[in-house]
């Protein structure tokens, strides 16, 4: 299991929220996306999206972001890497099957999977 070491990075988490982690990432393959993380460990969305960050940049986490249509603003119409940007416009929501030509009818979102289990430490 690889051990991420927060110190100089997460210095914000505490041991208890480090464990916590430590216990949501017990397994390969874990999703999270940041407002989860900020309810589970007690933190502000923006410190939650930090963390998946730095866990995307270290290869511990692929990150995408989540693109929503105004057509079904809870179900994902889309993803794609974290990172990448934007995606283009026009973009045909494959929800609703219509063309998107202004980014107000979008919203989105991050999800992070994790590649191993991950101990923070």
């Amino acid at each position: 299991m690889p051990s991420f070491i927060c110190k100089g990075r997460l210095d914000f988490l505490s041991s208890e929220q480090k464990a916590e982690l430590s216990r949501h990432f017990r397994k390969q393959d874990t999703q999270a996306m940041p407002h989860q993380l900020a309810v589970l460990l007690g933190l502000k969305y923006a410190h939650a999206l930090v963390i998946l960050t730095v866990l995307g940049a270290e290869g511990l986490c692929e990150n995408k972001l989540l693109i929503y249509h105004k057509c079904d603003p809870e179900v994902p119409a889309g993803a794609i890497p974290y990172g990448k940007g934007f995606p283009d416009l026009p973009w045909v929501c494959p929800l609703c099957e219509k063309i998107v030509e202004d980014e107000k009818e979008l919203s989105f979102d991050v999800m992070a999977q994790s590649t191993d289990p991950i101990e923070f430490i």
